[in-house]
């Protein structure tokens, strides 16, 4: 019972990091205006972040097996993603870089709280 406490709460955070990643790839045209007419050159970064995000998401969401080293992976990425939203100095909106932040910070702490809960982080 436990063990399959834990697969949907993985399967949710999955699904969750999945639409972060989303959000992560509309944000800038959706937020910045001026992104949608520089074809998100300023955004590479995060985007190629967003990508990677998203398919560590999927991977989670549809594993069938409990895959714990992909917990470390996303609060890895999630930590990257925060990171780059400060170390790269393009021209970027500080509402896309705040965007960056926020949920690269909840990715970070929604991996994090379900690799406490599951005990394992490496397997």
């Amino acid at each position: 019972m436990r063990e399959e406490q834990r697969r949907r709460s993985e399967a949710r955070t999955g699904t969750l990091t999945f639409l972060a990643g989303v959000w992560l790839i509309a944000a800038p045209p959706l937020l910045d205006f001026q992104a949608a007419q520089q074809v998100f050159r300023p955004y590479w970064v995060s985007l190629v972040l967003a990508v990677v995000i998203m398919l560590a998401g999927m991977l989670r969401a549809v594993a069938p097996l409990d895959v714990p080293w992909l917990r470390t992976v996303n609060i890895g990425l999630a930590a990257a993603l925060v990171a780059s939203a400060f170390l790269v100095r393009a021209d970027v909106s500080s509402v896309v870089q705040i965007n960056q932040i926020v949920i690269g910070t909840m990715i970070a702490l929604v991996s994090l709280v379900v690799a406490i809960d599951a005990g394992k982080w490496l397997g």
